[in-house]
């Protein structure tokens, strides 16, 4: 097969970010002393606004597919501008920290850099063995920059937990896409679902395969029970690494689901859909309750986390009507639902965790007495961090809520009244956690012990929260534009089954 310009075109801006990852081994390896590491970080914001650009020139091309494996079209371009996004602003926020911190920062920012690209390709692929190679290259790099602190034990520990929570998560999966190629004879999306479609004998790989691929992607997702690694690994990795973990590669998870059970299962519909339905529930619960016993903010948002991946899986789940289960029945409400939601979740997130940092910055910690009276000694981190909480709860007016709007609706028009009545009850749940956060931060107990300010919260990281609070309300306030999107992407993605 002849590669030629025209067929790379498509992946130009992977290619670019790619580019920008060997650039900084060249120079590192070039250097004698060690090039530094705020120029590897320049070098890394360079290349991912490149790759979030190239992304955003490509949106309302005609779709395309790349090296036959790789679709560029609405749906991926959503997701890949998701990705870039999360990247980007977590490297300006927390570039400063990280160069402080980490062992090795060429090692660091080039890997940092191969990551995204493994993301953007996993949100593309049509393949499952691009999909297999692209999320394993993501699990691994992410193995190492979760423990890149060497001589922090519990940046180690985290590490160690993520990897081997992880090869086992891989290894299951791997075997249920094995099922998918063995009954339908391609690792074609499109061909698998033909194949399953036309062929009722093939009927009986469908449940175990679906179980062992969700299991995998679940723990991508932090869907329960595949959410154990999470707390260790948010706790104990640098809080720049938790904040992309938690939304561009929880995004990347889901991206993958939706395409997997949409493109290749979408036959079998009334096979799957109760399965992310008890998922779903699951999860919301485990989250929500495990959150509630927490002391450790950084602890606390890793279950608030899982309990949020509840939320955006029940979106994918709502995409079918349940009184008349067949292809054409698949609605886009419930899939557009789940890409708001995790538009306003990078903005929310990322914002959370870059408060964090500065926190960490501030007083060496980040447990709740760490926020005790923020409000006094930084009254934006107290605001920005509420505004934050109330998106996380779902309050009016902020990106939070229209993502739960979206689901919660699509679920009411399905009928999913039992799973309507769990998200209701999960919310007032969270809304008791996130709300003892605004407490202690603006009304801390008397008498309470007080916590050292041991330096200044980084100018990155404060950047980055005034423009995450702006996104936050952005999409609360005026969501038609990242509405018309999802509904574009989401559109698109149902009309190639």
């Amino acid at each position: 097969m002849e590669i030629g310009f025209a067929s790379l075109a498509p992946i130009l801006p992977e290619l670019l970010v790619a580019f920008g990852a060997l650039l900084i081994l060249i120079l590192d390896t070039a250097s004698r002393h060690g090039g530094s590491s705020r120029g590897y970080m320049a070098i890394t914001v360079i290349f991912l606004l490149l790759g979030l650009v190239g992304a955003i020139v490509q949106l309302g091309g005609k779709a395309q597919t790349a090296l036959y494996v790789v679709d560029i079209d609405a749906f991926s371009l959503f997701l890949k501008i998701v990705v870039y996004s999360a990247m980007l602003l977590t490297a300006l926020a927390g570039g400063g920290y990280l160069n402080q911190r980490v062992s090795g920062g060429a090692e660091f920012w080039s890997s940092y850099l191969f990551i995204t690209v493994a993301m953007a390709f996993a949100v593309s692929a049509n393949n499952l063995l691009l999909i297999f190679v692209a999320i394993e290259f993501l699990s691994i790099t992410s193995y190492i920059l979760v423990g890149s602190i060497r001589d922090d034990l519990r940046s180690s520990e985290a590490g160690l937990k993520y990897f081997l929570y992880g090869s086992v998560a891989s290894a299951v999966m791997l075997y249920g896409m094995t099922l998918m190629y063995g009954a339908a004879g391609s690792l074609n999306l499109n061909a698998i679902g033909t194949a399953f479609a036309e062929n009722d004998q093939l009927q009986v790989a469908v449940i175990p395969a679906v179980i062992l691929v969700l299991a995998g992607l679940g723990f991508k997702t932090s869907l329960a029970p595949f959410f154990q690694w999470t707390p260790d690994t948010y706790q104990g990795a640098p809080t720049p690494v938790t904040a992309y973990l938690s939304t561009a590669s929880k995004a990347v998870g889901f991206a993958v689901m939706a395409r997997v059970l949409l493109m290749g299962f979408a036959p079998n519909a009334d096979l799957w859909v109760p399965v992310l339905g008890g998922l779903s529930v699951l999860t919301m619960f485990a989250g929500n309750l495990m959150a509630l016993r927490q002391t450790n903010l950084k602890r606390m948002f890793a279950y608030s986390s899982i309990a949020q991946a509840g939320y955006i899986v029940l979106g994918l789940a709502a995409v079918v009507d349940p009184n008349a289960v067949d292809v054409t029945t698949l609605s886009m409400n419930g899939l557009n639902g789940m890409l708001i939601y995790l538009m306003g979740y990078l903005f929310t997130n990322i914002g959370v965790f870059m408060v964090v940092l500065a926190i960490e910055n501030m007083t060496g910690g980040s447990d709740y007495v760490h926020f005790s009276g923020l409000v006094k000694r930084s009254p934006w981190l107290a605001t920005a961090m509420l505004v934050f909480l109330l998106s996380l709860v779902g309050i009016p007016l902020t990106a939070g809520f229209v993502g739960k709007f979206f689901v919660f609706g699509a679920t009411i028009q399905h009928q999913y009244y039992f799973l309507a009545v769990m998200v209701v009850i999960n919310v007032a749940i969270s809304a008791f956690y996130y709300m003892s956060v605004a407490r202690i931060m603006f009304f801390p107990p008397a008498g309470g012990e007080s916590v050292p300010t041991l330096g200044a919260p980084g100018i990155g990281a404060q950047a980055i929260v005034t423009i995450c609070v702006l996104g936050v309300f952005w999409i609360g306030i005026y969501p038609p534009l990242i509405i018309e999107w999802a509904n574009s992407a989401s559109q698109f993605l149902l009309t190639i089954l």
